[in-house]
């Protein structure tokens, strides 16, 4: 049960206290009258205090028609949204909210108690047919034509458009206005994603999961007028005309004052300048110009590793002629003191450099990563789920043996580095491949550390096909790590594979053959599924 289920729940008999109170006043005649009174007095004690909390800064409110029906489409970023947009104009706007809020405790009495219009996702003409109704009857609508908060649902926050910053737009909008001949008003609204974002509510993952104070924005734009073509309406039409309304609301907003910061539009990393440093890098062979191979292979390396400890996949890919990419990550590969000012966002980024550059080469990407590595393949997978169509878990860092390790960001305040632990149980093994820095930067694995709990946040919208090995005899990450991995990912095809000699190294330490025809197995059969 996810969490705000579980307070919808406890909220439930509140609810229906609630709703006898409202029965009664409805058949006392009396619920009417006392609305349209309480809707006056709570949105003059709300602005007060959104003027004081986010100082609310109000733009372009002339661009709303003071009468006549209009539609105000404006972006969504959190729960705040729709109530600093109800307070912040002084004339009353009504708002459409999706069917499924008519099962949320309290949330439904407040869209009832402010006429709000559900719709059914899919498609409702019902709906659609009240909303141009409300619009005839000189109604200002509001509708988020993105249908969502991104990072709300299953709807993750970077399934953004790069020229817009936006999820891919609804046509609703765009249909009202072509129905009525009423003006579409776009809106952008900034600084509530950061106030209150999805991960404090509804997904519970910032803690307090209460509104911050942070300045917000709303700014409106000029009138859009949508004239219905002469001929018969097509697909086509209402994208083009709801690209047209999504980039007039892009242009409003301050991507920078999101609680993830962006720069729209969003660059292409592909580029040159963005390539990471490779240790082994294959291009598909034997393809016709502009033609790609079916599956390329990503490897991503540990902390403190050298690729080497993830190349014994090489000859085995060479053999199977998959082309593939062995990223050095930032940091990793020279000396210790390098790692020192490198965080997560670092080796992620060359992770996704490195998978976008294969990317063009190859139709699908199934990668592999070990420990750290295994983080940024798990990340790769839910962002990328378009492109990802397998990954390999290997010993991934999600929870740390050392139970000590939750203190590394206080010591990093007063030691620069600290000693690598042993990755390996045997010695031989140890003499030959150890390659792994002797040392680490302590601010370096407070990053690691701090991506960990990042990385289970994610785990959700993990969906392509996973195998995840782990060693009983770990020494660096907790076991257990594999099994929060398997229950959290919404893969359907998931196993979970166990060792029991090997140390964190698993590549190279005592069941290294295994671990690699374990991993090679899992790339074959995804590559069968791919041709």
């Amino acid at each position: 049960m996810e969490t705000y289920e579980l307070v919808n729940k406890v909220l439930m008999p509140v609810d229906q206290v609630v709703g006898l109170g409202v029965d009664a006043l409805k058949k006392a005649g009396l619920y009417e009258p006392l609305k349209v009174k309480f809707n006056g007095t709570i949105k003059t004690m709300m602005k007060k205090s959104f003027d004081k909390q986010y100082s609310l800064e109000v733009i372009g409110e002339e661009n709303i028609p003071e009468t006549g029906g209009c539609i105000i489409a404006s972006n969504h970023r959190s729960w705040l949204d729709a109530q600093v947009l109800g307070v912040g104009t002084r004339r009353r706007l009504y708002f459409v909210a999706k069917a499924d809020f008519k099962e949320w405790p309290m949330l439904r009495r407040t869209i009832d108690l402010a006429d709000g219009i559900y719709v059914k996702r899919g498609g409702d003409k019902d709906a659609l047919d009240q909303i141009i109704q409300a619009v005839n009857d000189g109604k200002a609508v509001v509708i988020f034509p993105e249908g969502t908060i991104p990072g709300e649902e299953d709807v993750p926050r970077w399934d953004v458009e790069k020229d817009t910053g936006l999820l891919r737009g609804h046509s609703g909008a765009v249909r009202i206005a072509m129905a009525t001949g009423a003006p579409i008003i776009p809106c952008g609204l900034s600084g509530t994603g950061l106030a209150y974002p999805p991960e404090a509510y509804p997904r519970f993952e910032v803690f307090p999961p209460m509104p911050r104070p942070a300045p917000v924005t709303i700014r409106f734009g000029k009138p859009l007028y949508v004239k219905k073509p002469v001929k018969d309406l097509t697909r086509e039409d209402l994208a083009r005309s709801t690209k047209k309304v999504m980039l007039a609301m892009s242009e409003l907003i301050d991507f920078t004052r999101d609680f993830v910061p962006t720069v729209v539009p969003i660059r292409d990393k592909t580029e040159p300048s963005f390539l990471p440093r490779y240790a082994f890098t294959r291009s598909p062979k034997g393809l016709k110009a502009g033609q790609k191979a079916p599956l390329g292979i990503l490897v991503l390396h540990g902390f403190t590793s050298d690729v080497h400890c993830v190349d014994p996949l090489v000859p085995f890919l060479d053999a199977e002629d998959l082309p593939y990419r062995l990223p050095i990550l930032r940091g990793h590969g020279t000396k210790y003191q390098d790692m020192e000012g490198v965080t997560n966002r670092d080796w992620y980024e060359d992770g996704e450099n490195a998978l976008l550059d294969l990317y063009r080469e190859c139709d699908k990407i199934l990668v592999v990563g070990l420990s750290m590595g295994g983080l940024v393949a798990l990340e790769l997978a839910a962002r990328h789920r378009d492109k990802v169509v397998g990954v390999a878990s290997v010993a991934a860092a999600l929870k740390f043996a050392d139970p000590m390790a939750f203190m590394t960001p206080a010591l990093a305040k007063v030691v620069k580095f600290w000693p690598s632990p042993d990755a390996y149980h045997d010695d031989e093994c140890r003499k030959r491949e150890n390659r792994n820095y002797p040392k680490f930067s302590t601010t370096a694995f407070a990053s690691l550390y701090e991506y960990a709990h990042k990385v289970t946040n994610l785990l959700s919208f993990v969906k392509a096909p996973i195998v995840i090995v782990e060693t009983h005899k770990d020494q660096v990450v907790n076991p257990a790590a594999a099994t929060v991995i398997y229950k959290k990912v919404s893969s359907k095809d998931k196993n979970l594979v166990w060792f029991e000699k090997s140390g964190h190294e698993m590549f190279l330490d005592m069941e290294a053959p295994a671990v690699v025809q374990t991993v090679m197995t899992f790339i074959r059969r995804i590559r069968a599924q791919q041709n």
